[in-house]
This record gives C-alpha cells, sequence and structure tokens, in this order.
C-alpha cells in the first residue's frame, strides 16, 4: 500500500472514531451530523478519542474489573482530599504524551460531560499549572490510593460502583 493510501485510511478511521464519538459519548452533538471534514471537533474531544478513549470507552464506561468507569464518577473524587490530585497522578494521566495545558483541558472536559452532576460547588477547573504541580508524583500505588478514597468517599455516602 502507497504511502498516501495509509495517509488516507488512518485520516478516515479517526474522522470514523470521532463521529462515533460525538454519536455515542457526548450528549450536545448526539444526533448532528459530524462536522465538514475540513473542520476539526474541540481539542478536548479529539484529546479524549486520541488518548482516552482506547480504555475507557466512548461513553466513559471503561472496561468493569480493568479499567475505571468515568461516567457518572469521575466527579465524585473531587469531594475529597486527595481526589483531586490522584485525577492527576494517575499513570494513564501522568505519562501520558500530552502537555500539561492538555491535560487540564481533557479532565475539565471529561469532568463536564461524564460526570457534571458530582462536581461538587464551588469547582474550579484544573489548570495547566495545577497539572504540572502534581503530574511528576505518578502514582506507583494506584489500586491503593483509589481504595482509599473511594472508603472516604463511602463515609460521605458516596458509593462508587465497583471498578
Amino acid at each position: 500500500m502507497r504511502s498516501a493510501d495509509k495517509d488516507r485510511l488512518h485520516d478516515g478511521g479517526a474522522r470514523l472514531i470521532l463521529a462515533a464519538l460525538a454519536l455515542l459519548a457526548i450528549p450536545a452533538l448526539a444526533g448532528e451530523p459530524p462536522p465538514p471534514s475540513h473542520q476539526k471537533y474541540p481539542a478536548p474531544i479529539q484529546l479524549y478519542v486520541m488518548n482516552c478513549w482506547g480504555c475507557h470507552k466512548p461513553g466513559g464506561e471503561g472496561i468493569p474489573g480493568t479499567v475505571p468507569r468515568l461516567r457518572d464518577t469521575v466527579g465524585d473524587f473531587l469531594h475529597v482530599p486527595g481526589g483531586r490530585e490522584y485525577l492527576i497522578e494517575v499513570p494513564g494521566v501522568a505519562g501520558s504524551a500530552l502537555s500539561n495545558a492538555e491535560v487540564a483541558e481533557v479532565l475539565n472536559w471529561m469532568l463536564m460531560t461524564f460526570s457534571k452532576n458530582q462536581i461538587p460547588p464551588g469547582f474550579q477547573p484544573y489548570t495547566e499549572a495545577e497539572v504540572a504541580k502534581y503530574r511528576p508524583r505518578e502514582l506507583n500505588n494506584v489500586q491503593t490510593v483509589r481504595a482509599e478514597l473511594v472508603s472516604k468517599l463511602a463515609a460521605q455516602g458516596i458509593k462508587l460502583p465497583p471498578q
């Protein structure tokens, strides 16, 4: 296959993925046709598709027993001390190829898209500086930290579904 053909195939696949995401995961775009090929989807959608969707799935449903669900849960972590930092420090975020600004952008988008009803009052969006501060502390004991946070949430009456 020629290089130009491979590029067209890759570009077509990326458009298909973005169109599927728009139809499946994003209520604001559901039922709307994808934009013309010369227009881009908003950056956070592209970041999610290219960096997060593979594990967390189109609607943020995750993979039971393996990858945590984002839908209706990720905002809950903002209710307990350490939860906000945890969302930056998990290996998939901390170790991603995204810039600190892109991490902040996609985290804010995920919270507003998948877990808006769980976000506490007074929520302040993530910033590039905040991501830069906590990102170097990538968790090696992510399951232990998550369990501690889930326990703190349960003590507040917030019960997360099993991972």
